[in-house]
């Protein structure tokens, strides 16, 4: 389950600007127990297919863990459980996304 992980690595890494947001098909009252259930610190949100962004829809299998950087742009995609060397590997990823700055308008990332 990607759920203890994501919710470490927010409490660990949202002072450094990580955003954590769950999306799932469960209604809201399931997700409100399940955020309980399980302490969670970062928001859920209703899969509802009308209205997530349209590159979203791609979305086949659950779970799945995108790794978006400070301009948008999608770093990393991870179909399934994150185990051992590869949940390392992304949290690696997720730091070094973390220690680049914000593009400058109009400018490129460094």
């Amino acid at each position: 389950m990607e759920v203890p992980h994501l919710d470490r690595w927010y409490r660990r890494y949202r002072q450094d600007g990580l955003v954590v947001i769950g999306v799932s098909t469960a209604s809201p009252k399931e997700q409100r127990e399940f955020a309980q259930r399980f302490n969670l610190s970062y928001p859920l949100f209703r899969w509802e297919r009308e209205k997530v962004p349209p590159l979203l829809l791609a979305v086949r299998n659950y779970p799945t863990t995108l790794l978006i950087d400070r301009s948008g742009k999608i770093r990393e995609v991870t179909f399934g459980i994150l185990f051992g060397e590869e949940r390392e590997a992304f949290e690696r990823q997720l730091r070094a996304l973390l220690k680049e700055a914000l593009p400058k308008k109009g400018g490129k990332q460094k």
